[in-house]
């Protein structure tokens, strides 16, 4: 995950709830517009990629018909159903179905309370006004702190839970690799080389499961598995120069008294 989307996620945020308080302003076909295109946006940026991009804006205009459909009964009801579309590709990149249940249950909460901060603070002067934005967005960005897979990472999950023997594996192979990848801070060119090269292996695995080819990405994939390795054995032996490392502390250790050893042998 980049640094930086989660905190785009947090200034849309902020944006799109400041439109919605003030929807009702608009006339029907209009505040309809506003908010499938609101929830379509925020789904696809809590998303973060072109893998399950079309189930990213299926679950923003789900989350934009839910909302819709409850806004004028249970307001408050109604933002916690539009994040917790918004956040839905997200939570189905959890591990384990335990974390995408909380993940999902996260999103309905930050909704609920970004709304309450809202609507509790609803014609104020500019200044506390702006305040309870910014609140309300940090609250429905709560999700974002939640672990889950890359995009690319449950793409070739994905596509390993439909491969049998030998690809399996393979594809196994390279979701370790993709999460090893994703964890560390490869320079901007490399990481677009080694996301392309991700994405051919999900392009033609894709192919190959749908018997629409019958190229296999075994050596992309041996080549992306030891770039992982190479890159994580880079970024161990940097850490372990940084000061206060146990390693560097017992090398300096060590070199001192192999010099002190020398210096008595030469004396």
């Amino acid at each position: 995950m980049r640094p930086g989307r989660p905190w785009i996620f947090v200034g849309a945020a902020g944006l799109v709830l400041a439109v919605l308080g003030e929807i009702d302003a608009l006339g029907p076909l209009a505040a309809a517009g506003v908010t499938v295109a609101s929830s379509v946006g925020l789904a696809l940026i809590a998303h973060g990629g072109a893998p399950l991009a079309t189930e990213a804006v299926a679950m923003g205009a789900g989350g934009a018909l839910a909302y819709e459909a409850t806004r004028s009964y249970v307001p408050l009801l109604a933002a916690g159903l539009l994040l917790t579309f918004v956040f839905g590709t997200r939570a189905m990149r959890s591990k384990t179905w335990r974390e995408l249940g909380f993940h999902l249950v996260v999103a309905f909460a930050g909704g609920v309370s970004a709304s309450w901060v809202m609507r509790a603070n609803a014609g104020l002067e500019a200044t506390l006004w702006l305040t309870a934005i910014v609140v309300a967005a940090m609250l429905a960005s709560v999700p974002w702190i939640l672990p889950a897979d890359a995009p690319r990472t449950f793409a070739l999950r994905r596509l390993a839970g439909r491969a049998h023997g030998t690809m399996r594996l393979r594809i196994l192979r390279a979701v370790v690799a993709h999460r090893r990848l994703s964890e560390l801070d490869l320079p901007t060119p490399l990481r677009k080389r080694v996301e392309g090269a991700f994405d051919d292996v999900i392009r033609i695995s894709e192919r190959r499961l749908d018997r629409e080819s019958g190229t296999h990405p075994r050596r992309t994939i041996d080549q992306l598995v030891r770039v992982s390795r190479a890159a994580h054995c880079r970024e161990e032996l940097l850490g372990a120069l940084e000061p206060g490392s146990p390693l560097l502390e017992a090398d300096t250790d060590a070199l001192e008294a192999e010099v002190s050893a020398l210096s008595e042998l030469g004396g």
